[in-house]
């Protein structure tokens, strides 16, 4: 038992641990100056805290964070939200262009329309590491906004290709460019809003999602009426891009790097936004790599669980890229068919919204939630997979309800988000998610076969068995989250005991992960 005392007994005020030697900082030694933080060892935020005199009184008042909360859901939000949807339109232009006559036009034949699906996940798959590491050391807005420039140059690039391998090429690296996007998202999600706030807002910024697949409908249609020297299909690529480069700009000047900077704040908003998000536990920047946390990060169960979680997730994904093809084979023409891919969406927007909305009101819903939203998918393949050819509109039903999925998977981020702490953990975590992501979405179109046109059997059926998968995966996931809190409840007990005999111990933002951190209370 002497080494479980060893292990609950928090540092007292007087202790005197150096920030630089890599330790933790105690409770009541605060530095005055934000100069100590810049050592990169604990969050930046405490600069931000002791430069304020420590924590008011004001900033605890829930009116305040109200109203700091509807400011960072007026400017912040709408900034993740409208970004998540050109990145989609972007990245599923392709879906359009192929029945605008880019295989024609660039001579693709058997596999190779699979293949420019699956490169874009390899560049993605690629870049992870790179993204993690300038995650860690910058901050995620000016990432993302760099980031969106690079994509918007890249779309340009499409209109110059002519043959498969060209297209490959700029598929690759417009994957390269998007894949940072995500991990970023999450860390900002994390670092702006409580665990509490997160599956809704996280929820409505991928809900755009299906927005953009309403909007790209329009797009395509209206392009689709163009007729010029330019084909069709590349007049897509032309506005998706200068709408990209345009964003990157706003995204730059608009979008703050954290509490501390949000110019939409006033100096008591700030200090209120921060306390939001200290039960969190999870910090908000560092900008310092901690070995010992990517050590934890690699060897933690529930990590490898979610990034598998995310592999299989991602699987049926290449629905995305197939979708217009799908709905096109059950007979209708090609520009009705890009109406017809606009109810997906919408189903997608409705039920993200609320499912998500429900995880804010109800506690220790969200994995039950997960599995609702991959019930009605598996629901939707069944159809689509078993449903005589003849009745076009069950087939069209079955594939509207497909479009539940992702509403599982931003959960999925969610969990990862609310569930990991230490940023450098946060980011390696984020990381291994994102290639599990990434192989789920290579593997995907390899099982829509040309050959099995207008069913696509192997296609529709990766899809049913990975939604049945993901459903036993959620509930292996939701219990084993309970018994690690099970485990922990004696050092949590005895750490919040402490606590109140001893004071506030900052422990919130001492970039601790949730395993060292005695008071991290995991969420399902």
């Amino acid at each position: 038992m002497s080494g479980m005392e060893k292990t609950t007994t928090l540092p007292r005020p007087n202790d005197t641990m150096s920030i630089r030697e890599g330790s933790h900082q105690p409770a009541g030694d605060l530095p005055q100056s934000k100069a100590v933080f810049d050592q990169g060892h604990v969050d930046v935020i405490l600069g931000v805290i002791a430069d304020d005199g420590g924590v008011s009184a004001d900033a605890l008042d829930p009116a305040l964070q109200r109203r700091a909360l509807r400011k960072i859901d007026t400017w912040v939000l709408p900034l993740l939200a409208l970004t998540t949807m050109l990145q989609f339109l972007d990245k599923s232009t392709l879906n359009y262009a192929a029945i605008f006559g880019i295989a024609e036009d660039t001579g693709l034949v058997g596999t190779d329309y699979s293949w420019l699906a699956s490169i874009f996940y390899f560049g993605y798959l690629v870049v992870q590491p790179v993204a993690a590491n300038l995650l860690q050391k910058l901050p995620p807005a000016k990432c993302l906004a760099v980031t969106v420039f690079i994509w918007g140059v890249i779309l340009f690039m499409h209109v110059v290709c002519h043959n498969w391998g060209g297209l490959m090429a700029v598929r690759f690296f417009l994957g390269m460019a998007e894949g940072v996007v995500t991990p970023a998202f999450m860390l900002i999600s994390t670092a702006w809003y409580a665990r509490r706030d997160q599956p809704l807002r996280m929820g409505i910024w991928f809900a755009f999602n299906g927005i953009a697949q309403i909007l790209g409908g329009i797009l395509a249609y209206g392009l689709g009426h163009i007729h010029s020297s330019i084909a069709s299909w590349k007049w897509m690529y032309l506005v998706t891009g200068a709408l990209s480069i345009l964003w990157a700009i706003v995204l730059w000047f608009v979008l703050p790097d954290h509490q501390g900077t949000a110019w939409f704040l006033n100096a008591a908003e700030k200090r209120a936004a921060i306390e939001m998000v200290r039960s969190n536990h999870t910090g908000v920047h560092n900008n310092q790599f901690q070995r010992s946390q990517l050590v934890e990060a690699v060897c933690d169960p529930k990590v490898w669980l979610l990034a598998v979680m995310a592999l299989v997730w991602n699987v049926p994904n290449s629905i995305a890229t197939f979708g217009s093809l799908v709905i096109e084979n059950f007979s209708f023409t090609v520009l009705g068919t890009t109406l017809l891919g606009m109810p997906a969406g919408a189903l997608e927007f409705v039920v993200m919204l609320v499912i998500t909305f429900v995880c804010l009101r109800i506690r220790s819903i969200r994995v039950w939630c997960m599995v609702t939203a991959l019930t009605i998918a598996l629901i939707g393949s069944i159809m689509v997979f078993a449903v005589p050819f003849e009745n076009k509109h069950a087939l069209l039903g079955g594939y509207y309800l497909l479009y539940a999925f992702p509403t599982g998977y931003i959960l999925l981020l969610g969990m990862a988000s609310a569930n990991i702490a230490g940023h450098t953990k946060k980011v390696v975590a984020n990381s291994l998610i994102m290639i599990g992501y990434s192989v789920g979405n290579i593997i995907g179109p390899q099982f829509f076969l040309t050959r099995q046109k207008p069913r696509y059997r192997l296609g529709i059926g990766s899809c049913l068995v990975s939604f049945a998968i993901l459903i036993a995966l959620c509930i292996v996931l939701r219990f084993y989250l309970m018994w690690e809190n099970k485990k922990r409840a004696a050092v949590r007990a005895e750490a919040e005991r402490q606590m109140q005999e001893e004071g506030n111990t900052q422990y919130e933002f001492r970039n601790l992960t949730d395993k060292e951190n005695p008071l991290f209370v995991y969420v399902y």
